[in-house]
């Protein structure tokens, strides 16, 4: 049965190119025109698509004209890869002779970027059958993806002033985007940008997984204690927020140990001049930065506050008992005048430091030196 009949033999026509992302849905549209004198016949309009590593096309689905039967999947392997998430639209007339066979694929998958051929025979009675051809190709495009594995420091031990070491693998999609580290500080709302990868995969039809490992050799600082460090991966297709919240995984709060500082003293009461008087009170607190803290409940015999009593310089120096940096002085005497030294201490991988502060108090019959607390 005949069911376009028109001298010249008709025209195809389809897009030279056509993108479509992974996963999303597709229409391959090709538009024919019937020329006078022209016919086509039910199951002469072809999608084909490319075969791999070859020049040549199969079959992948046929048409009809309007009222003139059904639309169906041929027993190709392209078919056979499509038709199960593909579907063949009613063949429909734009007017003027034209029509539109569409071929919709309503999950793209990443092998489907190839040539595609829409072909129509048209069958003069001057000339007889005559096919026309007009190929499409078709680009698949894909998000990166959130980085395989949990990032980890290398070393895991970390002191002050050490290089470590954080990598990242992730697929950075198609067409490749790039992997980027940033810091997040303790106490610090904005995160700083660390690095981004450089390397450019060779994109290849066909392919939506561009792998790429990206690492960072950071020198850390005590300021990075507790610091989180995260590794994004970002491409064109993903505009939806900032990169760093792109997809990404992150590093567990890192520890960096760093040897204790000078200690700080405070005095309660606190006497401006150091001077207080016979028989009062006063309590020392001694208090240093350091990681681990001197006041850590860990390993109580290096880290640790020790506070000792010299009358004058170049006295051996009496140890005094104290809680935790915290030295108290009950009912003063002339006697107890003197330099008291808080020193702090702390270790980490077989290493011990200390570091310290000397307080001067004045013991006497004052009468107003005295600050209330």
């Amino acid at each position: 049965m005949i069911y376009h009949k028109g001298g010249d033999c008709g025209t195809v026509h389809t897009l030279a190119s056509i993108t479509a992302t992974n996963g999303s849905y597709v229409d391959l549209t090709c538009e024919y025109t019937v020329g006078p004198g022209d016919s086509v016949y039910s199951g002469l309009i072809v999608w084909q698509a490319k075969k791999s590593g070859t020049s040549d096309y199969e079959n992948i689905a046929t048409f009809s004209p309007p009222g003139g039967g059904n639309n169906s999947f041929t027993t190709t392997n392209s078919s056979m890869n499509l038709k199960d998430r593909a579907e063949l639209l009613e063949v429909t007339s734009e007017g003027s002779g034209t029509y539109r066979a569409v071929m919709r694929i309503l999950e793209v998958e990443c092998l489907d970027e190839k040539e595609y051929n829409c072909s129509v025979t048209f069958i003069s009675t001057n000339t007889g059958p005559q096919t026309k051809n007009a190929v499409t190709f078709l680009s698949v495009q894909a998000p990166a993806e959130r980085p395989y594995d949990i990032p980890v420091s290398d070393p895991s031990n970390i002191e002050e002033n050490m290089k470590i070491n954080l990598s990242c693998t992730a697929n950075v999609g198609k067409p490749p985007g790039k992997i980027k580290w940033w810091r997040y500080r303790d106490q610090v709302n904005a995160p700083l940008l660390m690095g981004e990868s450089s390397e450019i995969p060779a994109v290849q039809p066909g392919v939506c997984v561009y792998n790429v490992t990206f690492s960072i050799q950071p020198l850390v600082t005590k300021d990075d204690d507790q610091s989180v460090w995260r590794c994004s991966v970002d491409n064109e297709l993903l505009t939806s927020s900032p990169d760093q919240d792109k997809p990404h995984q992150e590093t567990a709060r890192i520890i960096v140990y760093y040897k204790v500082g000078v200690p700080n003293v405070t005095k309660i009461p606190n006497a401006s001049d150091s001077k207080y008087l016979v028989g009062s009170s006063v309590n020392l607190t001694c208090i240093a930065d350091g990681n681990p803290s001197p006041s850590t409940i860990i390993d109580k015999n290096i880290n640790k506050y020790v506070w000792t009593f010299n009358t004058n310089p170049g006295d051996n120096a009496t140890e005094l008992s104290s809680n935790n940096g915290v030295l108290s002085l009950n009912n003063l005497q002339e006697t107890d005048t003197g330099t008291y030294t808080c020193t702090a201490f702390n270790g980490f991988n077989g290493k011990v430091f200390n570091n310290s502060f000397h307080q001067k108090l004045y013991i006497g019959k004052y009468r107003t030196f005295i600050k209330n607390p």
